[in-house]
């Protein structure tokens, strides 16, 4: 029980930070209820991608440590920009090691993969600016 109330306190806590940050998602009711049924660590991606049930596609950015202080304004600002065509979701390489290194994100820094209808779309790999990767993802959120 104590479990469950400190994973819906940091999903609160996450969604208010998340208005800042695009190193956090931003949780929906449907989200949240998925959370507090789920661990704090993902398995799989099939698993993280189920916390994104909207028909946009989802953009993952894997990112290090040791880089984030230096993408994150550009990272929140392409999110911004994509917010109507796609959810950019960021998750710390360090923190899912085996699933970076599964979709051969754990060695660049970002690396995203773009998910559509739960499959690869398209790939970016130490893409920085928020206007390249607005462009190179952008064509791939249109309209089928």
């Amino acid at each position: 029980m104590q479990l469950l109330a400190s994973v819906t306190s940091f999903l609160l806590l996450a969604s208010t930070w998340s208005a800042a940050n695009a190193f956090a998602p931003t949780p929906t009711r449907s989200t949240v209820a998925s959370h507090t049924a789920l661990h704090a660590k993902y398995n799989s991606m099939e698993e993280i991608l189920a916390l994104f049930p909207e028909d946009k596609p989802v953009l993952i950015n894997f990112y290090d440590a040791n880089t984030e202080n230096a993408i994150k304004d550009d990272i929140f600002r392409a999110k911004q920009l994509l917010s109507d065509r796609a959810t950019l979701v960021s998750i710390k390489q360090q923190d899912y090691p085996e699933i970076a290194k599964l979709w051969d994100a754990n060695e660049k820094s970002p690396s995203m993969i773009l998910f559509k209808d739960g499959r690869p779309v398209t790939r970016l790999y130490e893409e920085t600016h928020y206007l390249e990767i607005v462009a190179r993802i952008g064509k791939f959120c249109g309209e089928d």
